[in-house]
């Protein structure tokens, strides 16, 4: 029930790590253009790059959600947050147009990848009675970190006049957020796959 769930440090890892993944993957989502413009890249040539992370982020849910089923769920998102954390650290060197859109593949796949996720995550810790609800509540925490990520990036960016500390913090709560999906374990002998 949703009243056990809350109630186990599972549900609250979970909830941590797609609130880290989220803060990251909208602190890039928002501020990817006006990098992209400060660096001297056409504006016009800047949107193409969350275009190219919408179809990255696409094909990655089909091709994710797939290798789910076979390589099990929590290795999934493991592979998702390592790349997006790898991705976020690269930014900081990103200086040439077509390293832009590298970029803008690679973190479309991992943000696809850990979005597919999050529902087929709380099935293998929680299983399905309240997998609804459970889904629902930690899917908050997920939201949550998709509003505060673009603010903390901004303020950032008000303060020293550059997103390169914006980024590096970033990365580094992608970091903090892998730690925190490593220690994610099932109920009893579930399987995670």
């Amino acid at each position: 029930s949703i009243q056990q769930a809350i109630h186990t440090k599972r549900f609250w890892l979970l909830a941590a790590t797609y609130f880290l993944f989220n803060l990251c993957a909208y602190s890039v989502i928002t501020h990817i253009y006006p990098h992209a413009v400060d660096l001297g890249i056409p504006a016009a040539t800047a949107t193409n790059f969350l275009a190219t992370i919408g179809g990255a982020s696409i094909i990655a849910r089909v091709v994710m959600g797939s290798a789910g089923d076979r390589i099990g769920n929590k290795l999934s998102v493991i592979i998702g947050l390592s790349v997006m954390s790898a991705a976020l650290f690269w930014l900081l060197a990103i200086k040439e147009l077509w390293m832009f859109y590298l970029f803008a593949v690679i973190f479309g796949i991992a943000y696809g990848s850990l979005a597919i996720m999050n529902s087929m995550m709380a099935a293998a810790l929680f299983g399905m009675r309240a997998h609804g609800v459970i889904v629902g509540m930690f899917g908050f925490s997920f939201q949550l970190g998709g509003a505060v990520g673009p603010l903390l990036a901004g303020r950032i960016f008000d303060i020293t006049g550059s997103y390169y500390s914006a980024f590096l913090v970033s990365g580094a709560l992608g970091v903090v957020g892998l730690i925190l999906g490593l220690l994610l374990k099932p109920a009893g002998k579930k399987s995670m796959a």
